[in-house]
């Protein structure tokens, strides 16, 4: 349990440190990759994601969906998703899994951080990752996102659509 909590703190603590780097001068003319970032222990449908990259005009090939599972015995890669657990850190907080490195590394154009549960191990991936614009929800820490949507997991559609309008309006679409 201690070193469980000493792993915690040390992966809140490169939180803070990728928060104060991130660069937020980078432009997006068109959108041509996408990011996913999910909690895999909710039921969202991959379907679902796959349908939102096409209306935002991202071909499935340019689709990345990764996502966090607690039970690092179910930590899988499907054809879908790849996934990692608490076991992708090690004791100083660093990133173990070569994938989970490969994710965050990726200059995706927009990084869609789809959880509503602020999760240090979500959380870091989303502060860490070189993508250029990040999008969330309000439930989130604030600090890692760059557009804020006030809607649900479970209206996606909803999410589409003011995703999808606001990108308009920031002319990423």
């Amino acid at each position: 349990m201690i070193l469980k909590g000493l792993k915690r703190n040390a992966i809140k603590k490169n939180i803070e440190t990728h928060l104060g780097k991130r660069n937020t001068d980078q432009k997006i003319s068109n959108l041509k990759t996408l990011a996913v970032l999910i909690d895999a222990s909710q039921s969202i449908n991959i379907v679902s994601l796959l349908k939102l990259a096409n209306e935002l005009g991202v071909k499935s090939e340019k689709l990345k969906v990764l996502g966090y599972k607690e039970d690092h015995k179910d930590v899988v890669d499907d054809k879908d998703a790849a996934y990692y657990s608490d076991k992708s850190f090690g004791m100083s907080g660093a990133v173990k899994s070569n994938s989970l490195l490969d994710f965050i590394n990726e200059d995706y154009d927009v990084l869609i951080n789809f959880y509503e549960e602020d999760s240090i191990e979500l959380n870091y991936v989303a502060a860490a990752s070189k993508a250029k614009f990040k999008v969330g929800f309000a439930a989130v820490d604030n600090r890692i996102n760059d557009l804020i949507i006030g809607a649900t997991t479970n209206d996606t559609n909803l999410f589409i659509s003011e995703l999808k309008k606001y990108l308009k309006i920031l002319q990423i679409i």
